[in-house]
């Protein structure tokens, strides 16, 4: 299964029913590309719904779904000190997790850690296991992009207190425990709140 993050909206791609409110959720069948294009493109323009749920050959369809947005790919950090606390930034009035895109050479692991180090000034990390790659929509340069952010969760050591990256736009960066992060899960990115399941019950 793919889900893919648009704002508020999600779109599911899979080869099997899935659970949904029927009030604010579409499915349909994968026919064609063109077809694909015309469904997503109702969907994005609608108020009322916030699902659409596209049933079909995952790998294929997903493949045809892609095709449609340039593709950018980036990586970052859940990060968790030695109090459990997690590390979040406040960035575009949205709490977030630090990450960045990937530059070339690099592997998912190298830009986590590297984009965390800038955007958080903290040190000390160490990469503790992978999480799932989130995915989501955004316009940038007059084009439709989709995003595949690469997730891992770390452990942090450095107990000077987190340095926010002005020039990125970061009003904070600090460090939050599971009860604060839970109070502003009205702030976080609807793509961001699958992330943080790993660690924390909404």
């Amino acid at each position: 299964m793919y889900k893919v993050f648009s704002g508020e909206k999600c779109i599911v791609i899979s080869a099997k029913e899935v659970k949904s409110d029927a009030k604010s959720t579409k499915v349909i069948s994968f026919l064609s590309a063109e077809a694909l294009h015309g469904e997503y493109k109702l969907f994005e323009r609608s108020s009322k719904l916030k699902t659409l749920i596209i049933l079909g050959d995952e790998e294929l369809v997903w493949s045809v779904f892609r095709s449609l947005f340039s593709y950018i790919e980036a990586a970052g950090g859940l990060v968790l000190n030695s109090k459990g606390e997690l590390l979040m930034i406040y960035r575009n009035k949205h709490w977030d997790l630090p990450k960045g895109k990937m530059e070339k050479g690099e592997v998912p692991e190298q830009t986590a850690l590297r984009e965390v180090e800038e955007e958080c000034g903290v040190k000390q990390l160490k990469i503790v296991r992978p999480l799932a790659s989130s995915y989501h929509i955004f316009f940038q340069n007059k084009n439709n992009c989709i995003k595949r952010t690469y997730w891992f969760e770390m452990e942090c050591r450095d107990t000077a207190k987190p340095i926010a990256q002005k020039e990125e736009g970061i009003e904070e960066a600090i460090w939050m425990n599971k009860g604060e992060v839970k109070k502003n899960a009205g702030k976080v990115y609807l793509s961001l709140r699958e992330v943080l399941t790993s660690i924390i019950s909404f």
